[in-house]
């Protein structure tokens, strides 16, 4: 297994500990939950896919460019929600949205001292690792539509919570260059959301390439 802290500067030993126990001893039991309980996804997984993808998601949240620095007591902290919240994006993203309020109630009584709100789900937040340190819902931060009247009809989007969470967990994996397979149902916005994301980065450093496929 590849050692990824071996200067401490990310976790210090006490919380590289800590990460490992909480990983071990709630990993199979999300897995468990959605295989054998009444959990649906319209699109199956592989669950060394699944584990995969909530270690992804935490390579992307445990560096300093993400916010995550401090004292240990800080770290700790973070590290309760970011966990919390990589498990179950990592895991339950592929669930339907009826599956994925079942599965909450596993992630809110696993990770308590993440302080999830019990408002909504875990699926209707994300954790502000750099400002508030605390979880914030996605409507606090949809960009406004802005009309653009040279782009054609089919480049334009308005930003909804919907296509702006799936928006944000693709621009994460992609700053750790991490490979992306989008799921779900015909129609509900994958291709869109994708094209539109890789559009607004390709101002930067990125340069898409698009391949059609017919089904």
């Amino acid at each position: 297994m590849e050692y990824r802290f071996p200067d401490e500067s990310i976790l210090s030993k006490d919380l590289q500990s800590y990460l490992f126990d909480v990983f071990l001893s709630t990993i199979d039991m999300g897995i468990e939950k959605i295989r054998n309980g009444s959990l649906k996804e319209p699109v199956k997984t592989d669950n060394l896919q699944l584990v995969k993808s909530v270690c992804n998601f935490l390579d992307n949240f445990l560096r300093i460019e993400a916010g995550f620095k401090g004292d240990d007591k800080q770290k700790r902290k973070d590290l309760d929600a970011i966990f919390a919240w990589s498990y179950a994006w990592g895991l339950g993203a592929s669930l339907d949205d009826w599956s994925k309020s079942y599965f909450d109630n596993l992630v809110k009584d696993c990770f308590k001292t993440a302080n999830i709100p019990t408002s909504l789900t875990v699926y209707d937040f994300f954790y502000d690792m750099k400002k508030e340190h605390a979880f914030k819902p996605w409507e606090a931060s949809v960009p406004k539509f802005e009309f653009n009247r040279e782009a054609s009809y089919f480049e334009l989007m308005v930003p909804t919570a919907d296509t702006f969470k799936h928006r944000y967990c693709l621009e994460t994996l992609l700053a750790v260059k991490k490979n992306v397979f989008f799921t779900g149902l015909t129609g509900v916005g994958k291709t869109a959301t994708i094209a539109n994301t890789l559009t607004a980065l390709s101002l930067n450093d990125l340069t898409p390439v698009y391949l059609n496929f017919s089904a």
